[in-house]
């Protein structure tokens, strides 16, 4: 009888409670819907051409026009979700970057379509590194790969169901409507996730065992202490070697959303109607690469318990990043064998993804929670900042060469030294000297 009251005195210890994964569809289904509305504009971009006279080169600056904004407003993004919280941030980024994607519904200038789309950038910039923050207040160090890797997977699994899905609104109900459906699906989001999410301590769901697990702490040598000013983040090794660790994630993911159909349609002349399901595939797989990945790098620091969980994601994601690497090579190498070439980009997108979310759960095991956003934005704007570079470095060497060879190596190399950058200088948490300025002032 002790025996037995024992065991079950062990399972509720190993099993405190799930309400926090629940959490995560809040993410999911946001950042789902975040990369569905970036993508909504290259679905739309045909239908565009031919109504309004825009052309290629306008549809080209309209997504370099998100694409610079996106990257220099994750600084003031993150800056603000660590001061005002991450609900309040997250609820007006959600609403306003709905509503930039509904006013492109209603543009006939190319202006109009420029304000729509710099209002995105700015809009959906919090949004990654507030995800980060909640998944930090809600789930412990040795969780957060796995919790990552599930809302992170939204950012393949949108552009993954917006050709089938966006096409279909398009035909049905014509390009302009499906901005607004896209924005309304948005708002309804955001309205849900202000009425129903709480903090973990306020959360009725979560019981007393459940938010002594979240709040559980690593040892102090394992845990990053105290609070550092913003601008210091950007001396300390431990942010660029995240830096140089997403662009290899950015850089990849850009050359695939921005030049896959393309590939595709010039490579094996694929039929417009199979285009979008073919597209489809490799981001799929993707999206499965951040769940699993995500899941292995949670399985791997509870398998390596005597490891800090920031010594076991370093190590993961030089592993990820050096398969990237091997993956871009065999997606150069395999032109002209369409299923050889459709697994290469299949099996590129899953170690991208699975990079990614390894990416993402690094920053809580860094810095401590008053930073935690902060340094994901950073991590994202190097990343976004640097990937910015690919599609057009990409466009120039392929219209130079007219392979996609010399592209796909040079995404390996930008792997390689992401690994690297993870061994090398991501070694410890940061740890702040406790005096009280550094700790108890919040406003630097």
């Amino acid at each position: 009888m002790n025996s037995q009251t024992a065991v079950t005195k062990q399972r509720r210890v190993a099993s405190p409670g799930r309400a926090r994964w629940w959490i995560l569809g809040w993410l999911l289904a946001a950042m789902m819907i975040n990369y569905m509305d970036r993508s909504s504009l290259s679905i739309a971009a045909p239908h565009m051409i031919d109504e309004l006279g825009l052309t290629a080169a306008d549809i080209g600056l309209l997504g370099t026009a998100f694409s610079l904004t996106y990257a220099f407003f994750q600084l003031p993004g993150g800056w603000l979700t660590d001061r005002l919280g991450a609900k309040p941030v997250y609820v007006i980024a959600l609403g306003f970057w709905s509503l930039a994607t509904s006013l492109m519904a209603f543009g006939h200038h190319m202006w109009h379509f420029m304000i729509s789309r710099v209002l995105l950038g700015i809009f959906e910039a919090p949004v990654s590194p507030t995800s980060a923050k909640i998944v930090s207040e809600w789930f412990p160090p040795r969780e957060r790969g796995a919790a990552v890797g599930v809302y992170d997977s939204g950012s393949k699994w949108g552009p993954a169901v917006a050709p089938p899905i966006l096409t279909f609104l398009i035909l049905g109900f014509g390009w302009r409507a499906m901005f607004v459906i896209l924005g309304v699906l948005g708002i309804i989001v955001a309205i849900g996730f202000w009425v129903f999410y709480r903090s973990p301590e306020h959360d009725r769901r979560v019981s007393a065992a459940e938010l002594e697990h979240i709040r559980a702490r690593e040892e102090d040598n394992n845990a990053p202490t105290g609070h550092i000013p913003w601008l210091r983040l950007f001396t300390k090794p431990q942010t660029w070697a995240m830096v140089l660790g997403f662009v290899a994630v950015v850089w990849t993911l850009n050359i695939f959303v921005t030049f896959l159909p393309l590939m595709l349609n010039d490579i094996y002349s694929v039929a417009d109607e199979a285009l979008g399901w073919y597209t489809a595939i490799p981001f799929a797989v993707g999206g499965i690469g951040g769940i699993l990945g995500g899941w292995f790098t949670t399985k791997y620091s509870r398998m390596r318990s005597h490891l800090a969980p920031l010594a076991c994601k370093r190590r993961i994601a030089a592993v990820y990043g050096g398969a990237l690497a091997v993956c871009s090579i065999l997606v150069g190498v395999t032109t002209g064998h369409f299923a050889l070439q459709l697994a290469a980009m299949s099996l590129a997108l899953f170690f991208c993804g699975a990079l990614s979310a390894v990416g993402w759960s690094i920053p809580a095991d860094v810095v401590t929670g008053s930073r935690v956003a902060s340094l994901g934005s950073i991590q994202n704007f190097g990343g976004y900042f640097a990937g910015s570079l690919s599609p057009w470095l990409t466009g120039v060497l392929v219209t130079t060469t007219g392979s996609y060879l010399i592209p796909f190596v040079l995404g390996a190399v930008v792997a390689v030294i992401a690994g690297i950058a993870y061994l090398l200088l991501l070694r410890a948490p940061i740890r702040v000297a406790g005096t009280a300025s550094e700790i108890g002032d919040t406003s630097s």
